[in-house]
């Protein structure tokens, strides 16, 4: 017999990080604890992770729903992403939670040289929207930390400023020393986007994420057809089952 629960957590940014929704300064997350009543020194865990104002299922009965899959967790266990469908962050605490428990409550899912400590795994280091001297701390800090690769979420202030952080950036750093990636969170208006991107290929920027505001599907069919740097999807995969 499978017993759940849940714990609140309320993680603080160590700094005030802007998006092309707002600046965000804390978010919640939750961790779920399942275990086996055979055996209940063992419980695997999961996350459910939620960003405010970003998540899909960032509503006012998250906790409810929350605590009745934890109540129903037995019947659950085989229908939960379909029971859950709306929910995906509930739905990736429980599969990760009952992953952990089948090996035993290790807290890692899968073996591989990075479980086991001996590689890396390379990643982004992101660049929150700020103001330019802000920008340009960030980047700074990253540079210093090894990054190799950087993420600038970009329409939060006037494009032409962005811009001036990426060329510095590139005035400093080849493509081969440096990739270059921009998050522009559906912030740019269909008839500006093509201009923006074509200057985003000029300074070699790797790709850019969902530079229209989700729902637009026609215009970013033909962003996507046209644009000179590869274009990534976020938003608009929202509420896409």
């Amino acid at each position: 017999m499978l017993k759940a629960r849940y714990e609140k957590l309320t993680l603080h940014f160590k700094r005030p990080s802007g998006t092309s929704r707002g600046v965000l300064t804390e978010k919640i997350s939750y961790l779920i604890r399942i275990c086996d009543s055979l055996n209940p020194s063992v419980c695997g865990i999961g996350e459910c992770s939620l960003i405010p104002g970003l998540s899909p299922d960032d509503s006012p009965d998250y906790e409810s729903v929350l605590e009745s899959a934890c109540d129903d967790i037995e019947r659950l266990q085989g229908s939960f992403h379909q029971q859950l469908q709306s929910y995906p962050s509930i739905r990736f605490g429980i599969e990760t939670a009952l992953l952990d428990l089948k090996r035993g409550g290790v807290h890692h899912f899968f073996d591989s040289s990075f479980t086991s400590g001996q590689s890396g795994i390379p990643i982004n280091g992101l660049i929150w929207m700020g103001n330019t001297t802000d920008m340009m701390e960030q980047t700074e800090a990253k540079l210093l930390s090894g990054f190799t690769c950087l993420k600038m979420k970009i329409g939060a202030i006037a494009i032409e400023q962005e811009l001036s952080v990426l060329r510095s950036l590139r005035s400093r750093f080849p493509v081969s020393k440096l990739q270059l990636r921009v998050d522009a969170n559906g912030a740019f208006r269909s008839e500006d986007a093509m201009p923006i991107l074509k200057q985003l290929a000029d300074l070699q920027v790797h790709s850019i994420e969902q530079p229209l505001a989700a729902g637009q599907w026609q215009a970013m069919a033909d962003i996507c057809l046209h644009s000179p740097i590869p274009v990534a999807l976020d938003e608009e995969l929202i509420g896409l089952y």
